[in-house]
């Protein structure tokens, strides 16, 4: 019962990448006996967790042997193990032999109580080995570096509370001087709002009296009038110098027929 570590095993090719294997044995409170398995992934850094249901021995002829049906992973078979041999606080020696009709897999494993075991430990789980004749040749170690850190996150610190400022007692002078400058802050507002309606107020007039005042602005009729009125004194004035020409052509032709008069005359005259 408890958790054990895995220090070695017998070489299998689907745990080539398996790294900080654990596995936890627990009795519910239906008196049923429960297996977790826990692999990491040592790329990805996934946990993959096989939970499964352990039968007993049913009798003392099966002592040490274990029926393990995985839940996790459906249409599983019962996985048979046989503990070789532990001393329940540091060491524990798996063995399995599986097949189908003439082939046949056998696996080992050398389980502790400590993820890191000492050698002292080791040695003794070889010695179990090497008495039930089996071949280390084929053991792998398991790697179990640096596998506390995922298991137990590290606290979080707790938030560090913000210091309340306190508020300074306020005296008779801070008060008097906040006064003042408050009191001054109104007179300026005063007057800045009295300057703005004064340049409202003088807006304000400025318009009404542009609006007062008549626009002189020419009707359509009064426009052809003036128009008309031009045309005429421009047609007078034309009027005038045609008949001042007429006037001085006039006197020309008088003049001309004076002479031939005056030489008609004269040519009598001599005749």
């Amino acid at each position: 019962m408890g958790t054990w570590y895995e220090a070695e095993r017998y070489f299998q090719l689907s745990e080539v990448v398996s790294r900080c294997v654990m596995t936890n044995y627990t009795k519910g409170a239906d008196g049923k006996y429960r297996v977790s398995n826990q692999v990491t992934n040592r790329f990805t850094g996934i946990k993959r967790i096989l939970e499964g249901e352990v039968r007993p021995a049913a009798s003392k002829a099966d002592e040490g042997k274990l029926h393990v049906k995985y839940t996790t992973i459906p249409l599983t078979p019962e996985t048979k193990y046989s503990v070789l041999e532990t001393d329940y606080d540091s060491y524990a020696v798996l063995w399995s032999c599986q097949g189908i009709g003439p082939v046949h897999a056998q696996n080992a494993w050398v389980m502790t109580r400590e993820r890191i075991p000492s050698g002292e430990v080791l040695q003794k789980a070889y010695g179990v080995l090497d008495k039930y004749k089996i071949s280390k040749t084929f053991f792998v170690k398991t790697d179990q570096a640096d596998c506390a850190s995922l298991e137990t996150p590290p606290p979080k610190k707790p938030a560090a509370e913000k210091p309340v400022a306190e508020e300074p007692a306020a005296d008779e002078g801070n008060v008097s001087s906040r006064s003042i400058i408050t009191l001054e802050d109104v007179e300026n507002e005063t007057k800045l709002l009295a300057e703005v309606d004064t340049s409202d107020e003088k807006a304000t007039s400025d318009i009404s009296e542009i609006i007062a005042q008549p626009l002189a602005v020419e009707t359509v009729p009064e426009r052809i009038l003036k128009i008309a009125e031009a045309i005429k004194e421009s047609d007078d004035a034309g009027d005038k110098m045609i008949i001042v020409e007429v006037k001085e052509e006039k006197a020309v032709e008088s003049a001309k027929e004076e002479e031939r008069n005056e030489q008609a005359k004269e040519t009598e005259k001599t005749a």
